[in-house]
């Protein structure tokens, strides 16, 4: 459960700062929907990001995900 989670916050973060830095179009990312300044968005970003990480490397999902 918590790989998955991890995996969603991920995708969530990694691909909303990309969005962010280079595109800066709402799309699909959830934090690009919320009325918030560009600066807490980058970092709110980079925070779940940095959260997913650590939750699929802690449960050892990169094995589980990628076989």
């Amino acid at each position: 459960m918590s790989a998955t989670l991890g995996l969603v916050l991920l995708v969530q973060g990694g691909g909303g700062l990309i969005n962010n830095l280079f595109a800066d179009s709402k799309s699909w990312f959830l934090l690009n929907h919320l009325d918030m300044p560009a600066g807490a968005r980058l970092a709110g970003h980079a925070v779940m990001l940095a959260v997913g990480l650590l939750l699929v490397a802690r449960r050892g999902g990169w094995a589980r995900l990628l076989p």
